[in-house]
C-alpha cells in the first residue's frame, strides 16, 4: 500500500486536496501581481466663489462664513488625515471631501471667523502632499479673498419672502432674493434643497438679473446652490433660464452663478454685462432653436465658465446657427475650461462669432470634454490673435461633426475651424488636443481642422477612425504655420502641409479604449514624451504636471510600477 501525504507548513493533508493547493499557490506564485502607483499630487483648478465674508451665514459648530466648493483633483475619496487650509490658517470647516465632479473632484469648505480678512490661497494636503494650483488661466485657480463685508442670504422651500433672509429665517423665490431691492454688491445668497422657480419671472426669463446695482470685481454678487442640493431654474418650454437684460438702470455685472440646473430654449442668456462666472451648472436646452444657443452671450466681456455640464443643445429640427455655447459681438477675455458639453442636436459645440468686424481676442478653451456634436467641436470664426492669444488646449473630443445637415443647409463639421473678418499675423494656437472621430460621410466640409486664418498645431493627437480626412477638403495646408509633433492615426499617414507641418508622427497611440471612449494613454504609447517642449499646457487634462518634453495629445501616462510577490518560501511536497 502506498502512503501519500503532503506537507504544507508542518500540517498534513490528503493526496486530492494536495492537487488543488498545489494549482492555487502555482497561480498565486504565476498569475497574482500588485500594481503601485505613485500618487500624485492634489491640484486646485478653480473655485466657486473668489470672495465672501467670514462671518454672517449659517452657523454650525462656531463656523458662520460662506460656502466655497474648491475644484481640483487628487483629493482622495475621503478626509482621513487630509487637511485645507486657506492662507496657512486652520480656519475652515469641512463640509464635504473628494466628491466626484465631471472627471474630477471637490471640497466644500466653510469659512470661519478665523480666516483673516485678505488676500490668500487655499491648500490641500493629502499624504503629506500639498496641493499646486492651476494658475494658467483667466482666475487664479486657489487663490480666494476672505471679507468682512458682504450679506449672506438664504432661499428654502420653508422660507417667505417677507423674512430677513437671514439663516435660518430664508427668503422663499429665487426672483425676490436677485431683485427684490436687498442684495447688494458683495452678497452671497445659497440655495436650498428642492427650490424650483419654472415659472416667469419677468423679461421672459424665468429668473431676470435686474438688481439695480450689480456687483464689482471685487465685491461680487453670487447666486449658489447651498452644498448638496438640487435647485432647479427654468423649463424646456422657457425662452430663458437666467436672463441678464440689456435693459438700462440695470446691471448684471460680476455675477457668479453655481451648482444650478438651468433649463430653457437659451439656459442662460448673458447679454452686454461684465465679469459673469457660470461655475457647475447643469444647463440643457432640447427645444433650443433659432440664431442663439443653450449658453450665449452678446456684448459683454471679461466671463468665466468653469466645470459646466452643458448637453441635449438643440434637436434635429434645430437650424444651423443654434449651438450649445455662442460668444458674440465682443466676448473678448473669455476664459472656458473643465466644463462638458456633449448631445449637441443644434450645431457647434462652442463657437466665436463677432457679427461684424473688429475680430474677437484674449479666448481660452481650455480641458474640456466635447462629444457626440452635430458641426464643429470648436469654432474660432472670427479671431484676432494679434490683440490677445486665441487658443485652444487640452480639450478631449470625439465623435463631434457627426451631421447630418441642418434642415437650413450645410455647416462645417470640425474639430477645429478657423477664420477672420481681416488679416491677422499671429497664429491661433491649438496644442495638445485629443481628437477622435471628427466629421460624416455626407459632407465635403468634414474633417480634423478647417483654417483659413493663421493656426499652429502642436502636439495633437488626432485619431480619424471613421474614414474622414485630417483637413477639410479646400482649405487644402496654407494655414498652418509652426506645426510640429502631432500624431495622425487611422486615415493615410500624416497630412502633407510642407514647411507649415513638421514632425508628424502616424502610428497608433495606443489609449484604453477607442469603443468606449476612453483616451488615456497606455504605457508603452509612443505619444509619452514625444511632444514638442516649446509650448504646452503646465498640467495636462486630468491635473497631472507635465514633464519636458510633454505627451502628444491631452493626456499625460501616470506611470505604474509592477511588482510580483515572492514565493513563499516554507512551502514543501513530500509523497510518501
Amino acid at each position: 500500500m502506498i502512503h501519500s501525504e503532503f506537507s504544507v507548513m508542518g500540517s498534513s493533508i490528503t493526496r486530492a486536496a494536495k492537487l488543488c493547493i498545489l494549482l492555487l499557490a502555482v497561480v498565486v506564485v504565476a498569475g497574482a501581481s500588485t500594481v503601485t502607483v505613485p500618487t500624485p499630487a492634489p491640484v486646485i483648478f478653480f473655485t466657486d466663489l473668489t470672495s465672501g465674508p467670514n462671518s454672517g451665514g449659517e452657523s454650525i459648530s462656531g463656523f458662520a462664513g460662506a460656502y466655497v466648493t474648491i475644484y481640483g483633483n487628487n483629493f482622495g475619496a475621503t478626509q482621513g488625515s487630509s487637511t485645507i487650509t486657506w492662507n496657512g490658517l486652520n480656519c475652515l470647516r469641512v463640509v464635504s471631501w473628494g466628491q466626484q465632479w465631471q472627471w474630477y473632484q471637490k471640497i466644500v469648505a466653510q469659512l470661519g471667523s478665523s480666516c483673516t480678512p485678505g488676500a490668500g490661497n487655499f491648500v490641500v494636503t493629502v499624504n503629506g502632499q500639498a496641493s499646486t494650483s492651476d494658475t494658467s488661466h483667466g482666475d487664479t485657480g486657489a487663490s480666494f479673498t476672505v471679507r468682512t463685508t458682504g450679506n449672506i442670504y438664504c432661499v428654502s422651500t420653508t422660507g417667505n419672502d417677507s423674512n430677513s433672509g437671514k439663516f435660518p429665517n430664508c427668503w422663499a423665490s429665487i426672483p425676490y432674493a436677485v431683485h427684490g431691492g436687498t442684495t447688494v454688491a458683495g452678497d452671497v445668497i445659497y440655495v436650498e434643497n428642492g427650490v424650483q422657480q419654472t415659472t416667469q419671472d419677468t423679461y421672459n426669463a424665468s429668473v431676470a438679473l435686474i438688481n439695480s446695482g450689480g456687483g464689482t470685481p471685487s465685491m461680487p454678487l453670487a447666486l449658489v446652490a447651498y452644498p448638496g442640493a438640487t435647485v432647479t431654474v427654468g423649463s424646456s418650454s422657457t425662452s430663458y433660464g437666467f436672463f441678464f437684460p440689456a435693459i438700462g438702470g440695470y446691471s448684471g455685472n460680476n455675477w457668479t452663478i453655481a451648482g444650478i440646473t438651468t433649463i430653457g430654449v437659451t439656459a442662460f442668456a448673458l447679454n452686454w454685462y461684465d465679469g459673469v462666472r457660470l461655475i457647475a451648472n447643469d444647463a440643457s436646452c432640447p427645444n433650443g432653436d433659432g440664431s442663439t444657443a443653450c449658453v450665449q452671450s452678446d456684448g459683454g466681456t471679461h466671463y468665466r465658465l468653469y466645470g459646466n455640464n452643458v448637453h441635449n443643445a438643440g434637436n434635429s429640427s434645430s437650424i444651423k446657427t443654434y449651438h450649445a455655447i455662442y460668444w458674440s459681438t465682443t466676448g473678448n477675455h473669455t476664459w472656458m475650461g473643465w466644463n462638458t458639453v456633449a448631445n449637441v442636436l443644434g450645431c457647434r459645440g462652442i463657437q466665436f462669432y463677432a457679427y461684424t468686424s473688429p475680430d474677437m481676442y484674449d479666448l481660452h478653451v481650455h480641458d474640456n470634454v466635447i462629444h457626440d456634436v452635430r458641426c464643429d467641436a470648436i469654432n474660432f470664426s472670427t479671431v484676432n490673435p494679434d490683440a490677445g492669444t486665441v487658443e485652444a488646449y487640452n480639450n478631449v473630443m470625439y465623435n463631434v461633426g457627426t451631421g447630418p445637415n441642418p434642415i437650413d443647409g450645410e455647416a462645417v463639421y470640425a474639430c477645429f475651424d478657423v477664420n477672420a473678418y481681416t488679416a491677422h499675423t499671429a497664429a491661433v494656437k491649438i496644442y495638445n488636443n485629443t481628437c477622435m472621430n471628427a466629421g460624416f460621410s455626407g459632407s465635403n466640409n468634414s474633417g480634423t481642422l478647417n483654417a483659413f486664418a493663421p493656426t499652429a498645431l502642436n502636439n495633437n493627437l488626432i485619431l480619424q477612425l471613421n474614414g474622414q480626412p485630417y483637413v477639410v477638403s479646400g482649405t487644402g495646408c496654407s494655414a498652418l504655420t509652426s506645426s510640429t509633433n502631432n500624431n495622425f492615426f487611422g486615415s493615410s499617414g500624416a497630412p502633407s502641409c510642407g514647411s507649415g507641418l513638421t514632425g508628424s508622427l502616424s502610428v497608433d497611440p495606443q489609449v484604453v479604449s477607442t469603443s468606449a471612449p476612453d483616451l488615456h494613454l497606455l504605457n508603452g504609447s509612443r505619444m509619452i514624451a514625444a511632444g514638442n517642449a516649446a509650448l504646452f499646457p503646465l498640467y495636462d487634462h486630468a491635473g497631472l504636471v507635465r514633464p519636458t518634453p510633454p505627451s502628444v495629445g491631452a493626456y499625460e501616462f501616470a506611470a505604474g510600477l509592477v511588482t510580483r510577490p515572492n514565493p513563499p518560501t516554507n512551502l514543501t511536497v513530500v509523497v510518501n
